[in-house]
Parts: C-alpha cells; sequence; structure tokens
C-alpha cells in the first residue's frame, strides 16, 4: 500500500480500532478490509465513495482511479465504466480516448439489460469522437486484455 494512502486512511478513521466489546467495525473499515484483500466489489464501491467524496472520504479522483483500476482488472464491469468516464472525461487521469473506449468495450461485453444499453450508449457517442485507427486501437486492447486474478 502507498505511504500516502495509509496516511490518509489513518486520518479518516478507515484503520481506526473499534471500542473493545463494540458489535462490528463501521463500514468504511470493512470496506477497505475487503478491498485490500482483492474484493472486487468492495474496490469498485471505495472507488465511488473516493469519486463523490461520500463515506466521510475526501473527494479525491487519483484514490478513485486506483480502486477502480483494481476492481477493473479484475473483470468488474461497473469498474470498467467508470475507470472509462475517468479516461474519457480526463478526471483524475490523463484524458485517453482509447483508454476509455477500452474500457467501456469490455464493460459492455459483461453487462447485460438496462446497465449494458446505459454503457453501449457511452461507447457509441465515444466511437463517433475516435478516428478508424483509433477505434482499431481500442478494439485490439480490448481483444488482447485478460484480467488479473488477487491471488
Amino acid at each position: 500500500m502507498r505511504p500516502a494512502m495509509i496516511l490518509l486512511l489513518s486520518m479518516t478513521g478507515l484503520w481506526a480500532q473499534a471500542p473493545e466489546g463494540a458489535p462490528s467495525k463501521p463500514l468504511r473499515e470493512r470496506l477497505l478490509e475487503r478491498a485490500l484483500k482483492g474484493d472486487a466489489e468492495a474496490q469498485f464501491d471505495l472507488g465511488k465513495n473516493y469519486e463523490a467524496g461520500r463515506m466521510g472520504l475526501r473527494r479525491d479522483l487519483t484514490e478513485a482511479e486506483h480502486w477502480y483500476r483494481l476492481a477493473a482488472e479484475q473483470g468488474d464491469p461497473f469498474a470498467q465504466a467508470s475507470l472509462a468516464i475517468l479516461y474519457q472525461y480526463g478526471k483524475g487521469v490523463k484524458p485517453d480516448l482509447v483508454q476509455a473506449c477500452m474500457w467501456y468495450t469490455l464493460a459492455v461485453d459483461r453487462t447485460k439489460g438496462g446497465d449494458r444499453e446505459s454503457i453501449m450508449e457511452m461507447l457509441d457517442a465515444l466511437n463517433e469522437q475516435l478516428t478508424d485507427s483509433q477505434r482499431g486501437e481500442a478494439r485490439r486492447l480490448a481483444r488482447e486484455w485478460k484480467p488479473k486474478s488477487t491471488k
């Protein structure tokens, strides 16, 4: 874990010890523990909370990107779509439309119904901004992408 992250988490109370006899740990602490163990859903949730500045966390797009990426690399489609949005609009990262297209493409392939339709709309709108070469590169990256295991 990055030193800045440890400092931030200790300052925000994510690592605060529960008083002896307390029934359970605070939600933030449980979420962080799951995220640190590689739980993609918890990583995505932590990313959302950093992006929005919720759960007592300050808004931090760099941290949001970090947690989204960990979940996206494991194949979480909602983290993939969220990471695509960050790349598309340069939120906490350098704008990169090819990366955005790749992540949207991966997310579309892993969702169904209304979620898939919403992500597909974002992908279609982005594709209008890309050259044929950029679209081809994004498709190649998506084909070659493999999920990472946390084990």
